[in-house]
């Protein structure tokens, strides 16, 4: 997993994992799976993680045209 530790952050531009999951319409339990693979990055502010919101779109838009 490629984890980031960041200070301060805009909440338009990154989600929680329940957030990312929703957005990809899957469970938690596999984005957690796809950070430990390090499939997406992670962003850490104190015990939050975080991902980019473009990445998961961007992620999401590779697996549907797959």
């Amino acid at each position: 997993m490629t984890t980031r530790e960041i200070k301060q952050f805009n909440a338009d531009e990154f989600y929680t994992v329940e957030e990312a999951a929703k957005v990809l319409g899957i469970k938690e339990s596999a984005i957690r799976n796809y950070l430990s693979l390090g499939r997406l990055i992670t962003y850490k502010i104190k015990s939050l993680t975080l991902l980019k919101a473009d990445e998961v779109k961007r992620w999401k838009d590779r697996q549907r045209n797959r």
